[in-house]
């Protein structure tokens, strides 16, 4: 029998990805269609078997320039729907963020790669930078408690064509302007968005009540991507600057994936290479 899935945030750069590969879903925008911060909206969405709240706003720029907004925009819609699902038989599906190890791997008490059952703590807590990754926090715990079945997943930096206010498209305009510089040279884990999306249906599909790190367990430094993004565009790499990064930004960031791995048997990333020529090409 088909489950009956509802899609928060079908219009954004996972979500619609995710939404584009179920054949029977219904889509809510956070705040463009159907606004998920009025809980009278939510309580008039159907039921469903089962949720997947992808609904955030998102970038790191956002972050420092609106955090309130962030903070506000990534807490009611969960608080919101929690209240409208949680007598049901609904499944809730949580979509997270590996943001929320930042102030813990910068003192140096998580391992990297990280695994799914360290603690989570937050340190400068007057840092906009948190504005995104608190509420995220909340959630996890909001949705693990509620008494619904639930997943949650920790998404590591996911790209891929549709992506906005992120490293790589902003680094790609910034290119097409023949600005050729980065703000730090922190390492990250990137991951496609096709190898994520796998990976999500798959955890959705055989687990329960467990939380899982998606995404790829291979660090690259942010030089190296835009180095291969110059590439792309014929751009001498040579010609990349590197600028002081940002306060809060994590040095480092790889998930571990003995779990989901475990979980859904995924193996076959698809390069780094492939998948930036791939999102590039969608930009220009």
């Amino acid at each position: 029998m088909d489950k009956n899935y509802i899609v928060t945030g079908h219009k954004g750069f996972i979500g619609s990805h995710y939404y584009k590969s179920l054949d029977h879903a219904k889509g809510y925008d956070l705040l463009n269609d159907y606004d998920l911060c009025d809980q009278q909206v939510v309580d008039n969405m159907p039921e469903c078997d089962i949720l997947v709240h992808m609904a955030a706003t998102n970038g790191t720029r956002l972050f420092y320039e609106t955090p309130t907004q962030v903070s506000f925009n990534n807490t009611l819609p969960t608080f919101n729907l929690i209240k409208k699902y949680q007598n049901t038989n609904t499944k809730f599906v949580f979509t997270s963020t590996c943001e929320i190890f930042n102030g813990a791997i910068d003192k140096g008490l998580h391992p990297v790669p990280t695994d799914e059952s360290v603690p989570i703590m937050f340190n400068d807590i007057d840092n906009p930078r948190w504005s995104y990754s608190i509420p995220k926090a909340l959630g996890e715990n909001l949705v693990s408690n509620c008494g619904l079945k639930y997943n949650i997943i920790r998404y590591f930096n996911i790209y891929g064509p549709g992506q906005k206010d992120h490293f790589i498209s902003e680094f790609v305009e910034r290119c097409a302007k023949g600005e050729y510089y980065i703000k730090g040279n922190d390492t990250r884990s990137f991951c496609y968005i096709d190898d994520a999306i796998q990976m999500t249906q798959a955890v959705i599909d055989n687990s329960v009540n467990c939380t899982v790190n998606i995404g790829r367990q291979e660090e690259t430094k942010i030089s190296t991507v835009a180095k291969l993004i110059m590439g792309i565009m014929g751009i001498n790499p040579e010609k990349l600057e590197v600028m002081d990064g940002p306060i809060g930004s994590a040095k480092r960031r790889c998930p571990d994936t003995t779990k989901v791995q475990s979980i859904t048997g995924f193996k076959n990333y698809t390069r780094l290479e492939t998948g930036l020529k791939k999102t590039v090409e969608s930009l220009l």
